[in-house]
């Protein structure tokens, strides 16, 4: 017989079935019917990464540890909001996006990158495929920099390899334990096949994938030769924010927080209210329109949470001209 105390890692999740690593050998064990029995906020009791304890006959997992960290979005086709927990303790979180083929889609990068600030876990945004639309890398390259956001542009495609960028990336792997999130065909099968020989992940067709077949159907934790560990997601088309409040929401990007002192209103969430900074540097071309649209689209699922109530569009005129100005 085991002692209960003993530990475990979480590799991959099936169904109630977990993939898990004990002292280097992995098993599959079931999961305590207790953990299921108090509804919490989460839509799954355990994640990929979770660190578990196991029962007294070593047989079953019986607890989950305390996370260091975890990426979180709102769970899909849920009645009420719960949170989908998409990894655990992790140390950097990669949004990763095809600048061509499917086209790069700034709301899904964005919502990656502003749960990853909200948990206060470093990321980065890897544009992939830029052989094919090097202009179009250039201006995103450029939108995200602005905001903060580290970039990596790469191409895997033969004769085009960025090879210094390619070995920055891996580097960063071999040092963190890394999740990889973005949509489906943007290339992250591919991109960790370039940079950890021996992985092979399945890749598939951007037709396959039109057609609802993702080449990764599963969250699952993989080791990297060398150090370091990466999880790799399914393909994802949104990533909304889970239970995020109006106020909260404009300190997930910081091009836009820094400007607050600027605007009239202590209060201002940088919708229709008067004399806001956050809209003026948007006019001037200052602040990439891409990223405002995506807050505006995050700002008004933030007011509908709070006031279900709420008509359609009420965020545009949320107090701004009823609030009181900061004093000059």
């Amino acid at each position: 017989m085991q002692p209960s105390s003993q530990q475990a890692l979480v590799l991959r999740i099936d169904a109630k079935v977990c993939h898990v690593e004990i002292g280097g050998e992995t098993r599959q064990l079931p999961l305590a019917g207790k953990l299921f029995e108090d509804r919490s906020h989460e839509k799954r009791p355990l994640a990929v990464g979770d660190r578990v304890l196991l029962d007294t006959t070593g047989r079953a997992i019986d607890a989950v540890l305390p996370r260091s960290s975890q990426l979180h979005r709102r769970a899909a086709s849920e009645g009420e909001e719960r949170a989908q927990v998409v990894a655990a303790n992790i140390t950097h979180v990669l949004a990763v996006a095809s600048v061509a083929s499917p086209p790069f889609q700034p709301e899904l990068v964005d919502g990656i990158l502003a749960a990853a600030a909200r948990e206060r876990i470093p990321a980065s945004l890897v544009l992939t495929k830029i052989d094919l639309a090097p202009d179009e890398a250039k201006r995103w390259s450029a939108a995200y920099a602005h905001a903060g956001v580290r970039v990596l542009a790469t191409s895997t495609a033969e004769g085009h390899a960025t090879e210094d960028t390619l070995r920055e990336l891996g580097v960063l792997l071999h040092q963190n334990r890394t999740v990889v999130s973005g949509l489906s065909g943007a290339g992250k099968s591919s991109l960790l096949n370039t940079l950890v020989p021996g992985v092979k992940l399945r890749t598939g067709s951007l037709n396959h994938i039109r057609q609802g077949r993702h080449t990764t159907t599963h969250t699952e934790l993989l080791a990297l030769p060398g150090g370091g560990h990466v999880l790799d997601t399914p393909g994802v088309r949104n990533f909304h924010l889970f239970c995020t409040g109006s106020q909260e929401l404009q300190f997930l990007f910081p091009e836009i927080s820094t400007l607050l002192p600027s605007c009239e209103y202590r209060s201002c969430l940088h919708a229709d209210e008067a004399n806001c900074a956050v809209r003026s540097a948007v006019e001037r071309g200052e602040l990439a329109a891409s990223r405002y649209r995506s807050y505006r689209t995050m700002l008004r699922h933030a007011l509908e949470a709070e006031d279900p109530t709420a008509q359609p569009g009420r965020d545009s005129g949320r107090g701004g001209g009823r609030r009181r100005p900061r004093r000059r």
